[in-house]
Parts: structure tokens; C-alpha cells; sequence
């Protein structure tokens, strides 16, 4: 599997483009990222959402009306899609598919899936396939996910870190920032988890 990666809008809000013979998956298009994905798309299967605040699935409908993919989004985030607690969603959407907590999918040769992390929204999810994650605004490189914004939880953010210390080793690419490990995160995640 190829991953491709490019920051877009005010946010610098990283969409990965996974690459297989079978086509790509899409996931977290910003502000401005359908270009990058006619750019780099033969065969586009599938939108990805780790999670649904604006800057993540900002252009979403877009890309989904052009090539006429599918949306997935975290069932406990399908709400943001329409009512933006933020209001910059300029094309309000609903999601296709609503995947349940932890819950798995399959997308032509991809198997995906969706690990709740529940904090910085209700929905939170790191994605993983091919042994790498895709951890959204949950995992930075050296931190976490805000729990201040309408919607978020401290006290499940705080769960949320508790139960990622039992994952196994994967390559985490982040919703910002430059990629980083789950052995780098099990390293900063106690500090946070005191801090809560």
C-alpha cells in the first residue's frame, strides 16, 4: 500500500490518499483538497473519516459529487456533518455509511478499522489497515487531541488514552503534523492521562 499526504486550509489539516492495485481510499479531505485528489486518484473507492469536525471533511461532499464515492464517517460523528457546532461547513452532508465503535469494514482489497477513541468528539477514531494507523486529531506527535470544544469530553479523552496504551506497535499518521509510533505516544500518554 502506497500512502500519499498533503496539508490543506487554515488548520494545515493532513488528507492521506492510500493507494492499492484495486484503487484509493480517501481519508480527512480539508479545505481545498479534491484537487489534490484528481491529481492522484484512478480509481477513488472511498471517502475516510477519523473523525467530523469542519476541517476534516471540509471538502467531503465535494470530492463525493464529483466521483460519486461513499462516505463513512463515525456513527457518534455523523451529526457534525450537518449541524457544524463551528459553522464553516459550507455543503452540510449525510453520511453513507455510519460505523459503529470499533466497528470493521471492508472496501475492495482494504480492510479497515475504525478504533473509538471517544474525547475530542464523541465519534474520535484512529483508522487502521495495513498496520498503520491513521489517528486523527486523537495521537499527535507529543500530544493529544483538545477535550475544549463543544462536544468533547476530559473524562472520555481520559478513558480514551487509558485504553490506547494497550495497543500494539503501529506507525501513526496524524489529523497534523508529521507521522510518529504508538511506542513514541505509550511514552507521553501517562503524562497526559495524570493531567486530566
Amino acid at each position: 500500500m502506497k500512502i500519499l499526504s498533503k496539508s490543506f486550509g487554515a488548520y494545515a489539516t493532513n488528507c492521506y490518499i492510500l493507494i492499492k492495485d484495486c484503487g484509493e481510499i480517501i481519508i480527512d479531505p480539508g479545505d481545498g483538497a479534491l484537487e489534490f485528489i484528481r491529481q492522484n486518484c484512478k480509481n477513488p473507492l472511498a471517502i475516510l473519516n477519523t473523525h467530523c469536525h469542519f476541517d476534516h471533511i471540509y471538502d467531503d461532499k465535494k470530492i463525493k459529487d464529483e466521483y460519486n464515492l461513499p462516505i463513512y464517517v463515525p456513527k457518534d460523528d455523523a451529526f457534525l456533518c450537518s449541524k457544524d457546532p463551528f459553522g464553516m461547513i459550507e455543503e452540510p452532508f449525510n453520511p453513507d455509511f455510519l460505523v459503529e465503535p470499533d466497528g470493521s469494514v471492508q472496501i475492495a482489497d482494504f480492510s479497515l478499522k475504525f478504533h473509538h477513541f471517544a474525547g475530542h468528539t464523541p465519534g474520535c477514531s484512529m483508522i487502521e489497515t495495513n498496520g498503520v494507523m491513521f489517528s486523527g486529531d486523537f495521537l499527535f506527535k507529543g500530544s493529544i487531541g483538545r477535550y475544549d470544544f463543544p462536544f468533547s469530553s476530559k473524562i472520555k479523552m481520559k478513558n480514551s488514552l487509558k485504553k490506547a496504551l494497550n495497543l500494539g506497535e503501529f506507525v501513526l499518521y496524524p489529523g497534523h503534523g508529521e507521522k510518529t509510533s504508538m511506542s513514541e505516544a505509550r511514552e507521553f500518554i501517562p503524562y497526559f492521562i495524570e493531567r486530566l
